[in-house]
């Protein structure tokens, strides 16, 4: 029988493996996400515990995408206001599916609050009131978004030097601490650049 905490591996595992045989591209973008997310945490010095949170909450930040038809995920051209609507339901929904697994359920505010803007403009909620996890998240999957090939940003692709100067020029929007960290860490280990994971 397993106790809590292997549990909490098992359902992770369980889950992320399900992502990997749905949507690859999402599941590679998910693992940088989790390591650069953990990396941030470890240079903070937060609690090893909170460490743990916010990696495996980077791991799930897109978890809901399996509930987005592969068509979406992979369309080349901008999307309509109706799909981009549906788009935007992918964090309500991943909090939703960690849900159904008890041990996860601590994981939801990292999850559903990711795309939440410290101005208010983000999504699901317009809040600004959000969790520090979620900001560490929502940094590193837009400096992932910015950097990484996908279908839909082929002629829009930023460098790193690029992409942290587009999140330090919206303060309003992302905790400037937050891409200091991530600036410093890409500076100091040349071994992250995640383009071949």
């Amino acid at each position: 029988m397993l106790d809590e905490s292997n549990k909490k591996y098992h359902f992770i595992k369980l889950l992320v493996t399900g992502l990997k045989k749905y949507h690859l591209t999402t599941y590679l973008h998910s693992v940088r996400v989790s390591h650069l997310t953990y990396l941030i945490s470890q240079k903070w010095g937060l609690p090893k515990e909170e460490q743990i949170y916010n990696a495996m909450g980077g791991l799930l930040h897109d978890i809901g995408k399996k509930l987005i038809p592969i068509s979406l995920l992979e369309k080349p051209a901008p999307l309509s206001e109706l799909e981009y609507e549906i788009m935007r339901e992918h964090p309500i929904d991943g909090a939703e599916i960690l849900k159904l697994f008890p041990p996860l359920e601590e994981l939801v505010p990292a999850v559903l609050y990711h795309h939440e803007r410290l101005d208010g403009s983000g999504y699901p909620f317009g809040t600004n009131i959000i969790p520090l996890s979620a900001q560490i998240i929502g940094v590193c999957d837009s400096f992932d978004a910015m950097t990484t090939e996908r279908p839909y940003n082929k002629k829009r692709l930023k460098s790193i030097t690029e992409a942290i100067a587009e999140l330090k020029s919206q303060p309003q929007k992302y905790n400037y601490k937050v891409v200091e960290a991530l600036e410093e860490i890409l500076k100091e280990r040349s071994d992250v650049r995640y383009k071949n994971i």
